[in-house]
């Protein structure tokens, strides 16, 4: 939640509601159970800066208030509109770490969105509802 803290600070609280959710799902982890945490968030709303600002500001957030080093800021252009984006680990399209980590945040004229995949961990999934699993209308 922290990324998604960070991106708010740069976009806004506010319009994240309707496009937000989140949840467990199974993953491999080649030792037996495991669990992986992931939120998907679209806001379609106008944006604070040109959408290059403001990903090049989520950008500096990620590596100022969460600590990831090495976010690249790159541009789609195959998308329409077209959109700047920042992806981690790997740069866009480059996939997540070896343990499912990764993160996508995207901006275009009066939009945002932002993927999330946790560490596949080892354990059960949570079951929903429950404060490890909320529902969407549990979240911040």
């Amino acid at each position: 939640m922290s990324i998604f803290r960070a991106v708010k600070s740069v976009v806004g609280e506010a319009g994240w509601e309707e496009g937000t959710v989140s949840g467990w799902n199974d993953c491999s982890s080649g030792r037996g159970n495991a669990a992986q945490f992931s939120l998907t968030a679209i806001r379609k709303h106008s944006l604070p800066a040109a959408p290059d600002n403001v990903t090049r500001d989520v950008a500096e957030a990620l590596r100022s208030e969460v600590g990831l080093s090495g976010v690249p800021v790159q541009h789609d252009d195959t998308l329409r509109p077209p959109r700047t984006v920042v992806s981690y680990p790997n740069g866009y399209n480059g996939g997540t770490a070896a343990d499912g980590f990764g993160l996508e945040f995207q901006s275009g004229v009066d939009f945002a969105s932002l993927l999330i995949w946790g560490h596949c961990v080892p354990g059960e999934v949570p079951d929903l509802g429950t404060p490890l699993n909320p529902r969407p209308t549990d979240l911040p």
